[in-house]
């Protein structure tokens, strides 16, 4: 349906509560997710009758169509955790940490691409950051003090700083105090500031 723009984003999730509300078990959800992953490759892949058997998932003699339209649907795998990071690296075609400020970044971007060579992963992985909450233009209310603000070149120059610490990714969101105001940010970084961020 996407013409192959499918990215599966995945998570073990953090809050006992939700998991407990629907009768899952919240200590094993890190082995459930693994599996998950490894199951949802084979049937995500090439083959029109994948196989799997692992320890809670099994299948095989299914026939599925339509195929996805990509050979491999990439895995991104989000969280912040040791268990996070270690999944991502070794399971994840790309990783979006969850809360990491700037500051501690470049070192867990660094921890990822040392676990992938410690597990002999050569292929290239993705890396998303969520940045900090943004204001395009002069607010007259207090956004908080990790808010960027101002004008459209100091934010983009901002933003362009996480490429040069590995980021090739970038989730953006906005402080505002209605709908109005909120869709009127969008569309200000938009036509203002996302233009500069190719520079």
């Amino acid at each position: 349906l996407s013409g192959g723009r499918l990215i599966l984003g995945v998570g073990a999730g953090h809050v006992r509560e939700e998991f407990e509300a629907v009768g899952a078990d919240f200590d094993g959800r890190g082995g459930v997710l693994d599996e998950s992953i490894d199951a949802l490759r084979a049937a995500l892949g090439p083959e029109e009758y994948p196989e799997f058997a692992g320890e809670r998932f099994s299948f095989g003699g299914l026939g599925q169509l339509p195929r996805p339209a990509q050979e491999r649907v990439p895995v991104w795998v989000g969280g912040s955790s040791p268990a996070a990071t270690r999944r991502a690296a070794v399971r994840g075609d790309g990783w979006l940490p969850q809360g990491d400020s700037r500051d501690r970044l470049p070192a867990q971007i660094a921890r990822v691409h040392a676990l992938r060579e410690e597990a002999g992963i050569e292929a290239p992985i993705v890396i998303g950051a969520i940045t900090e909450p943004l204001y395009v233009g002069e607010p007259g209310w207090s956004v908080g003090r990790r808010t960027l603000k101002g004008k459209p070149e100091a934010l983009a120059e901002s933003l362009r700083e996480y490429a040069a610490i590995g980021v090739h990714q970038i989730q953006v969101r906005f402080r505002s105090r209605s709908v109005d105001e909120l869709t009127d940010q969008m569309a200000a970084f938009g036509a203002d500031v996302a233009p500069h961020l190719d520079r």
